[in-house]
C-alpha cells in the first residue's frame, strides 16, 4: 500500500508547477502538466482547476469557464470542498462565460 502523504506530496509538487509555468508564459509546458495531472490523479480536482487557470491566463475564456464548471461539478459530487471554493469556481465560470459573449 502506498504512503498517502507521498501521493499527496507528488500531487502537490506537480500541481504547483502550473502557476509558475503560467507566470513564465510557458503555456505548452503548463498544459503538459495539466494533462499529466488528469491522467495520474483523475480522482483529484487539481487537473481541472489548473486547466481552468491555464486557459484563463491565455485569454481562452470559453475553455476556462468550461473547466471551472467541471471543477464545480467535481467538487459537488466528491464532497469535502468548502462552499467558498465551489462558489469561487462557479463565479469565475460565469464571469468568463460573460466575457466571452461580451
Amino acid at each position: 500500500m502506498r504512503n498517502v502523504s507521498f501521493i499527496y506530496t507528488d500531487l502537490d509538487n506537480l500541481s504547483n508547477q502550473v502557476p509558475d509555468l503560467i507566470q513564465d508564459k510557458k503555456f505548452d509546458e503548463a498544459e503538459a502538466v495539466c494533462r499529466k495531472l488528469l491522467r495520474q490523479y483523475p480522482e483529484e480536482i487539481d487537473g481541472l482547476h489548473r486547466y481552468a487557470e491555464l486557459y484563463e491566463a491565455q485569454g481562452k475564456n470559453w475553455d476556462a469557464a468550461e473547466y471551472y464548471r467541471k471543477a464545480v461539478a467535481f467538487a459537488e459530487k466528491a464532497g469535502g470542498f468548502g462552499k467558498e471554493s465551489v462558489q469561487s469556481f462557479r463565479q469565475k465560470a460565469e464571469k468568463l462565460a460573460l466575457a466571452e459573449k461580451g
